[in-house]
């Protein structure tokens, strides 16, 4: 998060424009020769997906018109890393898509604000029991429903493993053995570590830190357990097994060609880079990919629950035409394609029931994963509290400040900015 800031963005952030498909071009519809036109719906869909992914969408999509004949999906691309900001403009400006696809941190800021449609009467009982709760509470605000989820995911440990058997080296399973590990590979070749905030949080969960309680009002990111999560994160950062990352404007991709080329031996990231990943010569054998849970550290373990959901703008025309189409991209067959095609984990219990889903050792792999991943507060600032994070974890990182210093920067930015009427947790 992706987001992925979150996270997830792939060689689709250069884009700089929207990049619209149309795919089907005809206005009207028949039902067999020589019969009248019936009306067709055109329903404006924003997505964030990526390459890979895109495929299967745009298959997806066909086949939903083709049964939908009076429907026409006029469908949008839009960088991930711009959709959040460009979604809140549009929607401000009374011109917001009919469908969107959200990440889950952003449903809650939309839905406080009056962007989207309350979809709480269009979803089904049996719908709302298949969903995967976790996924599901994301787009729940105020007791009312606003999105349907269509993916979760989070961040795991990817690593080469024709490397680690060259290396005699064994899985880590701890901090202080994912440090030793790095160190067998070599200068360079252990790790990549990005300079994002979004996958410093498995450190800072790991020494028994975190972000903030809305339950009791606190902001966690100063205290003592969250900058010794920080310190240890730059220790591994500044070793001389890491990959040395000099680039953080570009060092999502530059991780990814590092790891597929076999350039280094362990990076971390989600489902959603795996199909990327195993286009890489290092991964022309497929089974050379591993995909481990995040290590524990001496105060815990996790890494952030993300994903994706679908929302209906609030002013949109096309309510029931827009919730069929998002009824068809998240119904069990549907997630399945993206499960066995892109390695994404479905939202619904159904579709792992599925004969693709269940023999696709990634998914698998990454639901070891969620099962000590650590779900995000659901709170209108929660897509926002990356502003000031990612910022200062970089400058600790470049030893422009320290790690106390560059986390109470962000406890102050985040008191100033988000949660004023939050106390600072020091110890």
């Amino acid at each position: 998060m992706r987001s992925i800031p979150r996270r997830a963005v792939l060689s689709a952030l250069a884009a700089t424009a929207f990049v619209a498909v149309l795919i089907v071009p005809s206005a009207t519809a028949r039902t067999d020769a020589g019969a009248t036109p019936q009306a067709t719906t055109t329903i404006t869909f924003w997505q964030t997906m990526n390459d890979e992914e895109t495929k299967t969408l745009k298959s997806l999509i066909a086949s939903f018109q083709k049964a939908n004949k009076t429907i026409k999906v006029n469908m949008v691309y839009v960088p991930f890393d711009q959709a959040q900001a460009k979604y809140a403009t549009a929607a401000q400006g009374g011109k917001a898509p009919d469908v969107m696809r959200a990440e889950i941190a952003w449903i809650a800021d939309y839905a406080a604000r009056g962007f989207l449609a309350d979809l709480t009467k269009n979803i089904s009982a049996a719908d709302r029991n298949d969903f995967l709760g976790s996924a599901f509470a994301y787009g729940v605000w105020q007791n009312k429903s606003y999105a349907v989820p269509q993916v979760t995911d989070a961040p795991a440990l990817l690593y080469n493993k024709a490397l680690f058997k060259s290396k005699g080296v064994g899985v880590p399973n701890s901090m202080a053995s994912l440090e030793a590990a790095c160190k067998k590979f070599g200068d360079g070749k252990g790790i990549f570590l990005r300079g994002d905030a979004y996958f410093v949080q498995p450190w800072i969960w790991a020494y028994g830190g975190g972000l903030v309680n809305p339950l009791k009002k606190e902001i966690l990111i100063a205290s003592k357990n969250s900058i010794n999560g920080m310190t240890a994160y730059k220790r591994l950062f500044d070793s001389s097994c890491a990959f040395k990352n000099e680039d953080f404007a570009n060092d999502y991709n530059n991780a990814q060609t590092a790891f597929k080329n076999g350039d280094v031996a362990m990076i971390e990231n989600g489902p959603w880079a795996t199909a990327d990943v195993l286009s890489g010569k290092a991964f022309a054998n497929k089974s050379n990919l591993g995909v481990a849970p995040l290590p524990k550290g001496p105060g815990g373990q996790g890494s952030p629950v993300g994903g994706h959901s679908f929302v209906i703008a609030k002013k949109s025309k096309k309510v029931a035409a827009s919730y069929k189409l998002i009824q068809f991209l998240t119904k069990a067959s549907s997630q399945a394609s993206f499960a066995s095609k892109n390695n994404l984990l479905p939202t619904r219990r159904s579709a792992y029931q599925n004969a693709a889903v269940k023999s696709n050792p990634i998914i698998s792999a990454f639901l070891q994963q969620m099962l000590v991943a650590r779900a995000r507060p659901v709170l209108p600032e929660g897509g926002a509290i990356y502003t000031d994070f990612t910022p200062n974890v970089q400058k600790v990182l470049l030893g422009q400040s320290t790690p106390a210093q560059g986390m109470n920067a962000v406890a102050l930015a985040w008191k100033t900015k988000l949660f004023r009427t939050y106390t600072i947790k020091k110890n």
